[in-house]
């Protein structure tokens, strides 16, 4: 676990696969870590395979970005690994991919978007 804590702080992201010959077995995620983990001061001596989430949810290289960000919606994820064929893991999506790819893809959309585009303001803003 100490490893795994530790590789998160040095490469800043937000989760790491666990693999096992090139397989993905596992991930850990930086919410996991904060809920597994920190607030039940464990051991950090103990093994990974204690705290990760086991068989994750994945996509292929074929899945379209709405297939991604359906399985984000649906199962409430934020990072998804992609596995070829032979389960071997390649890539982790991230919902900051999705951002990224909306922002370039929409760039006049996205800066003129209101925060929450079908909000109702009850009362007028300003002075």
């Amino acid at each position: 676990m100490r490893q795994v804590i530790e590789t998160v702080q040095q490469v800043q992201v937000g989760a790491v696969l666990i693999l096992k010959d090139r397989k993905l077995i596992g991930i850990m995620t930086e919410r996991d870590v904060l809920m597994r983990v920190v607030t039940r001061d464990v051991d950090y001596d103990k093994p990974v395979d204690d705290f990760m989430t086991p068989n994750p949810k994945t996509l292929k290289p074929s899945n379209t970005i709405g297939d991604a960000i359906a399985l984000m919606n649906e199962a409430g994820l934020r990072n998804i690994p992609i596995v070829d064929e032979d389960g071997a893991a390649i890539a982790i999506f991230k919902a900051r991919d999705v951002i990224d790819h909306l922002a370039e893809a929409f760039p006049t959309h996205v800066l003129n978007l209101p925060p929450r585009p079908h909000q109702q303001m009850q009362t007028a803003e300003g002075a």
